[in-house]
């Protein structure tokens, strides 16, 4: 739940951050959002960050200098702790991807396949374990820009898992 409010806090400033325009593009031109809600096994929190840095990370930076992708970002909840009291996860993340537009976010799985066939192995000195070792995911949520008028930008739920 707490990944959830952190997440929609995530999407909100995203909100704040896009840029209405005069005319609307396509919805197959729009940007999509992916958000995959992770949790990380206990004490595998370092060996989860090293396999997303060496993998998750990796391909999209080639997927963004190919243009598939537009940015993408890997944000783990704060440990917040207050007399009596702490609130946030240090075992969630949650993973950001945003795509150029719906052909992009449909045809991802094909483009990171390709990319990971051509970059090199894995880092020099990682453990090579398998994400289901590491981490299980949660939820996954893609969201597509649908502005409501001009002036502003708002997100559109177009699938959940």
């Amino acid at each position: 739940m707490r990944v959830l409010t952190f997440a929609s806090l995530l999407l909100c400033s995203l909100c704040f951050i896009a840029k209405g325009d005069a005319q609307s593009p396509e919805v197959a031109e729009r940007p999509v959002w992916a958000m995959e809600f992770i949790e990380v096994q206990p004490g595998k929190t370092a060996l989860a960050l090293g396999y997303l840095d060496d993998h998750w990370m990796r391909i999209r930076q080639e997927a963004k200098r190919q243009g598939v992708v537009l940015s993408y970002h890997r944000v783990s909840e704060v440990l917040l702790a207050a007399l009596g009291s702490s609130a946030g996860d240090p075992n969630s993340i949650v993973l950001l991807t945003e795509y150029k537009n719906l052909s992009a976010f449909s045809g991802r799985e094909v483009v990171f396949a390709s990319i990971l066939r051509h970059l090199p192995s894995a880092t020099p000195g990682l453990v090579p374990l398998r994400p289901e070792e590491l981490y299980k995911t949660v939820e996954t949520r893609v969201f597509m820009e649908q502005p409501a008028n001009p002036d502003t930008a708002q997100f559109k739920l177009i699938t959940e898992k």
